[in-house]
């Protein structure tokens, strides 16, 4: 059985998400500037892979995943400061309908958490 959310877990699965941010906004610029962002993009998309399995291994991913869902909100950050891209209220909207929900999903109890059998 796998364990229940810690903070070294949560830490972990932080960490993810910036590894991640970190890729796309390196994958992004080398497509624009430089061959070479582009092959250290695909690097630190292996790096992150590890750390995915890594998390993956001690928890399950119906906690991994919605905890995960930073990426969301890093990447457009990241992309407005470092890219100088525009993200517009609409898509600060959509974005907050789906952190909510991603939310609502992780508040969710399994069947034998509710006292019902699987």
């Amino acid at each position: 059985m796998k364990s229940h959310l810690n903070l070294k877990i949560f830490l972990l699965i932080i960490s993810n998400d910036v590894v991640d941010t970190i890729a796309q906004l390196v994958m992004k610029k080398g497509l624009n500037d430089s061959s070479l962002l582009v092959w250290a993009g695909i690097l630190i998309y292996v790096l992150n892979f590890f750390i995915w399995i890594v998390i993956l291994y001690k928890v399950d991913l119906s906690i991994a995943m919605p905890v995960g869902s930073s990426s969301y909100i890093l990447v457009p950050l990241a992309a407005i400061f470092f890219l100088h891209e525009h993200v517009d209220l609409v898509r600060w909207i959509g974005i907050a309908c789906i952190v909510l929900g991603v939310y609502f999903v992780s508040q969710s109890k399994k069947p034998a958490e509710k006292g019902l059998q699987p």
